[in-house]
């Protein structure tokens, strides 16, 4: 094992409910060359829009844990996911790198997301489409503007439920935490998840925790992501200059 202080952190970026991995098409613009922004696809989205969505956040972990594994084995990676979605996905393929030990899992950042034992309030996959897809922007204050085209809603509404199902039908194992830190983030005028909320994530690890605030509201991150690139090259540079990374 060899210290290198150039080594390249992978950011494995999980997005949030109904997007896909071009949400993460710019993101390397926001970072040096010490970071390389790595998006997840989930199926059911985008180039893979033909395929059937995961519905149980467990599943989606195996494969995507799975495909870390293959894809980036021996080297140092962190994980991002923004809302329920994100942020728990993010967490279950954390708990499976670290108990598989292929991959050097330095962080875990997540965003504007409650805990992964918190009790979800709300209940949307039952609702008719036009119920469905208004509440979910009542929750959030966000829905793309896809939405509002016929043709396309049709196309993205079955993604979206398939993903607020996941959320929906979630329940963690028993005293699921990680070794690795994780830094958690909230909006400062988030109405959907609150301080208090994100501040329960420091019961999901065994190492250390940091909550930021940043600006805006719970879907900030749609226009002001240098909020959540700062934050996460800071620490990423903090690990750096410690000497906490290391090539197998």
């Amino acid at each position: 094992m060899t210290q290198d202080v150039n080594l390249q952190v992978k950011l494995l970026c999980f997005p949030f409910a109904g997007a896909g991995a071009s949400f993460f098409s710019s993101w390397n613009d926001l970072f040096d060359s010490s970071l390389e922004i790595v998006p997840v696809q989930l199926p059911g989205r985008e180039r893979q829009i033909a395929e059937e969505p995961y519905r149980n956040i467990h599943a989606a972990a195996d494969v995507f844990a799975k495909m870390i594994e293959e894809q980036h084995a021996g080297s140092p990676v962190s994980l991002f996911g923004h809302c329920f979605l994100g942020a728990t996905l993010a967490f279950e393929v954390a708990r499976r790198l670290e108990a598989n030990g292929k991959v050097q899992l330095i962080r875990l950042f997540v965003s504007a997301a409650s805990s992964p034992n918190s009790v979800r309030s709300y209940s949307l996959t039952s609702y008719q489409d036009d119920q469905f897809i208004e509440e979910v922007k009542k929750l959030t204050g966000y829905m793309h503007h896809a939405f509002e085209i016929p043709e396309l809603r049709e196309l993205l509404v079955p993604t979206l439920r398939a993903d607020f199902e996941m959320d929906e039908t979630y329940i963690p194992a028993p005293g699921s935490r990680i070794n690795a830190p994780i830094s958690a983030m909230f909006a400062t005028e988030d109405a959907f998840v609150k301080q208090e909320d994100v501040a329960c994530w420091k019961d999901c690890t065994y190492g250390g925790f940091e909550i930021f605030p940043v600006s805006g509201e719970h879907m900030y991150i749609t226009s002001s992501p240098e909020q959540s690139a700062a934050i996460i090259q800071q620490a990423l540079a903090k690990l750096h200059m410690e000497g906490a990374l290391h090539n197998d």
